[in-house]
Formats: structure tokens, sequence, C-alpha cells
């Protein structure tokens, strides 16, 4: 497997202005890693003949990163520019999925084509992530998804097959997908707690053989609660035994917007006052696309839990359906 950052750490000043180094795994396309000598900053350039289309990029600009094409002698260079450099680690998964992605490209043509694919992806999750650190909204429902995470761990389940489950920052609209099983996990500290779905995919059961649907109610404490920052720890040490989960998992926090620099901002302490475990059938009150007017999309909405009761089910239900 490729390792870009690697390669960046790796290179030496050569007298040039910048630094490239090809990366030789990747046969059938020239692609280099590359280095701004004078800055520090990271850069990834992949070079194709001038008879591959390139499209104008001016949509493909976003925070932190630049990118543009360079024509040079009969080629013309596509580079990706980090202009951030406290954006290092997720700018390295950003570039380690164009590499995954154009592993087996055979063709200028397809390398480019899946290239810009992952560019127009991972587009959507930089203006997504919050830099300046996650909203209050954010930190609620990751401490939810990682409440749910610990509890699958506690019971049995491998780190491998959950944290793959975990959708993350995947634009899924499931928090958890184990096969055809999904789980959305939703999070409140209101005193008059509600379910609050926000938008009319999140409990669309289709291509689901059967949705979950969980409820953390907590409360605001001063003492022997649990914060982001401690979850974050707690999971991090179940998951530690195995090098790989244990990166696999920092690579999602940074993905979902959590950066240990930030660390400052999450010490509000919350503790549990009760969960729901609840399925979602035909009969759940819900709104789905297709009970939308046409052009209608986007939709959210309040369940009050009084409406929801004859839906609990028990813990273990879901403990064997996954």
């Amino acid at each position: 497997m490729i390792n870009i950052k690697s390669l960046w750490e790796n290179q030496k000043p050569t007298g040039d202005f910048i630094i490239k180094t090809r990366i030789d795994d990747i046969p059938h396309v020239n692609c280099f890693a590359a280095t701004n000598h004078i800055t520090g900053h990271h850069m990834y350039i992949m070079s194709v003949s001038k008879n591959v289309e390139i499209p104008e990029l001016k949509n493909f600009k976003f925070k932190g990163v630049e990118i543009f094409p360079i024509e040079v002698d009969n080629s013309i260079e596509l580079n990706i520019y980090l202009l951030d450099n406290d954006l290092k680690d997720i700018f390295s998964l950003f570039i380690q999925n164009i590499l995954e992605d154009v592993f087996d490209s055979i063709t200028e043509n397809e390398a480019f084509t899946k290239t810009l694919n992952v560019i127009s992806k991972w587009k959507k999750l930089f203006d997504k992530i919050n830099f300046d650190g996650l909203s209050i909204e954010q930190q609620k429902g990751l401490i939810g998804e990682l409440l749910f995470i610990n509890w699958l761990l506690d019971n049995q389940k491998t780190s491998q097959n959950v944290l793959n489950a975990w959708t993350g920052s995947d634009f899924e609209d499931k928090d958890f997908v184990f096969g055809a099983i999904g789980i959305e996990i939703k999070l409140t500290s209101s005193k008059y707690p509600k379910l609050k779905i926000t938008n009319e995919r999140q409990l669309d059961t289709q291509n689901l053989n059967e949705l979950f649907l969980i409820l953390y109610i907590t409360e605001e404490v001063k003492e022997n609660g649990f914060t982001l920052n401690s979850l974050v720890e707690q999971t991090r040490q179940k998951v530690s035994m195995n090098f790989d989960e244990l990166k696999f998992f920092n690579e999602k926090l940074l993905l979902v917007g959590y950066f240990d620099d930030d660390i400052d901002q999450y010490n509000k302490m919350y503790s549990i006052r009760r969960v729901f475990h609840l399925i979602v059938t035909s009969d759940f009150p819900k709104i789905t696309g297709s009970l939308l007017p046409s052009g209608v999309y986007d939709t959210s909405y309040s369940i009050e839990l009084s409406a929801v009761e004859d839906f609990i089910v028990e813990t273990k239900e879901i403990i064997q359906k996954i």
C-alpha cells in the first residue's frame, strides 16, 4: 500500500523550488509526491498528456487546498496544493484516497476521471467540516456514535466490524450499516427530549432489511460523567491492540472534524438519563421521500417520545441482529 505521508516525510532538499518524488507503485500514470521547498507545503502532481481533456477547475478549489493545471512541454500537470499546513493530516487522507482509486488505472483518461471524482467527494467533505472545531450539535452527534461504538465493543463485537460499519463522514443517511441492518443514532440533552430528524432519508428503510433508532437522553453534569474527549480516549484504548484499527479510528475522527488540537473545546460533561432502543417499521411515525410532494426535500421534523413507545425493543435484539 502506498504511504503518501512517508514519501513527503522522506523528501530531501534538491536545490529545486519544488521537490518531487515519483510514485513508482502506480506505473501507468506519472504521479508525484511534491513539497514546496520554501514554504514546506505538500503537493500532489499528476502529469498527463495534452490528449487528456481537462475541464475547468473553478469549482474544485476548497478550504486549505488549491487545484490547478499547468502546461509543461507536451504534458499537463494537475497540481493539488495544500495551502494550510495545519491540515496536513487530513490532506494526506485526501491524497491517499486518490492514490487508492487510481492504483489500478490503465490509461491516463481513466486515472484522471477517477481523480476528479475523488476531488468532488472530498470537496463536499471539506465544505462540511468545521475546521474551527465542532459545533455543540456536532459534538452531541459524535458523542452518541461513540457511546454506541463502546456499547458494541463491550458486548463482544469486534472493533473491525464496528468501525467498518460506522459511516462517519461518508455522506450516508444512516450512522452505521451492518450489511442490511441500519442504525441511526440520536442524542439530546434537552429538558424536554424529543426525536429530531434532519431529513426525509434518515428513517427511510429502502435497501435495508431492518432499521434501528437509538436515542440517548443525557443531562449536563459537573462531575461523574463523560465528555467527548473521554469517550474518544476510551475508544482508542479499546482498539489500541490493533495498530491498523487504531489508525483507521483516528482517521475517521479527522473526517468528522475532530482534531486533537481542539480538545480544550470539548470538556462539557454529560451523564445518561435514559436510552431508547427503537425499531423503525412501516408504522413508525416518520416522513420519507415517497411521502413528499415533488420538489420538496431536506425536510426536518420532530417526533414526540410518546409516539414511539410501541416501537421499543430489547437491547439483545439489536446485538443479535448485528
